[in-house]
C-alpha cells in the first residue's frame, strides 16, 4: 500500500528527521521549534509560511497514524514531538539521512545528496548514497523513484514516494483520445527546456553560505527552545 503524506506532514516528518540527527540535544522538538524548523529558509523546497495552528493540524494527523509521537520533558508542561519513521519504514540512519533531504528540498542528485547530508550522516561517494537509493526503490512499497533526465542535466535526480505530491512532479505525457487525431506540434519556438540553462550545481561559496544560515536558524531554535523550557517551568 502507498504511504500517503500531504505536503506539511512530508515537511513536518523530514524537519523532525533532520533535527534528530543534527541537533539531539534539542530533540524532540516543541511546536514553535518545529514551526520554525518548517518555516527555514534553507535547506528548504519549496519554502514555507505556516502558523503553529497548521503544524498542530498536521501533527494530530500524523500522530493517529503512528507517525509521530509526543513526549513529555521532565521537570516541564510543554509537549514535545518526536517522529517515527524508523519504524514505519524500517530504514537505517543513512537512509533516513536521505529520504529527510528529499522530503524538505525536493529531487536531488546523489552528488548534491552526499554533500548535503554530510551533517546528519557521511556519505564516501555519491555512488554510496545512489547504491542506498536504489535499495529504497527496490523495496515492495518503493520509497524513491528515479526521474528522467532533464536536457543538459548532469546527472538524472530522485524523488521521495511518500505522497501525492511527490508524485506529481514525476513527468507525464498527454493521452491523446483514439477518435482525435494528434495535433502537429508548431515548428517554429524550440520548447522552453530546450533554452532554458543547465541546473545550477552547488559551489563551495554556496555550501559554505548554506551552512552558516543553517548555524543562525539553528541558534534561532536553540533560543526558541530555551524559551519554551523557561514558559513551561
Amino acid at each position: 500500500m502507498a504511504i500517503e503524506l500531504d505536503t506539511l506532514q512530508q515537511r513536518i516528518v523530514g524537519a523532525l528527521i533532520e533535527k534528530q540527527l543534527t541537533v539531539p540535544d534539542g530533540y524532540p522538538l516543541t511546536i514553535n521549534a518545529l514551526v520554525a524548523a518548517c518555516n527555514q529558509k534553507s535547506n528548504r523546497d519549496p519554502v514555507m509560511s505556516v502558523e503553529d495552528y497548521d503544524v498542530e493540524g498536521a501533527i494530530r494527523s500524523l500522530m493517529d497514524r503512528d507517525w509521530v509521537t509526543r513526549r513529555e520533558s521532565m521537570g516541564s508542561r510543554t509537549m514535545r514531538y518526536a517522529h517515527e519513521a524508523k519504524t514505519q519504514l524500517a530504514l537505517e540512519v543513512e537512509d533516513l539521512a536521505i529520504l529527510s533531504e528529499l522530503l524538505c528540498r525536493g529531487p536531488q542528485a546523489p552528488g548534491a545528496l552526499k554533500t548535503r547530508c554530510t551533517r546528519m550522516h557521511p556519505f564516501d561517494s555519491p555512488a554510496e548514497v545512489e547504491d542506498r537509493l536504489r535499495e529504497m526503490a527496490a523495496r515492495p512499497v518503493p520509497y524513491v523513484k528515479l526521474l528522467p533526465r532533464a536536457p543538459r542535466e548532469r546527472q538524472a535526480r530522485w524523488c521521495h514516494l511518500l505522497g501525492k505530491e511527490a508524485e506529481a512532479s514525476l513527468p507525464t505525457s498527454p493521452s491523446t483520445s483514439p477518435h482525435t487525431p494528434a495535433p502537429t506540434p508548431a515548428p517554429a519556438t524550440p520548447p522552453a527546456s530546450a533554452l532554458a540553462p543547465p541546473p545550477s550545481i552547488p559551489t563551495a561559496d554556496d555550501l559554505n553560505l548554506e551552512r552558516r544560515v543553517e548555524e543562525l536558524e539553528q541558534q534561532v531554535l536553540d533560543l526558541t527552545d530555551r524559551l519554551d523550557r523557561l514558559e513551561g517551568r
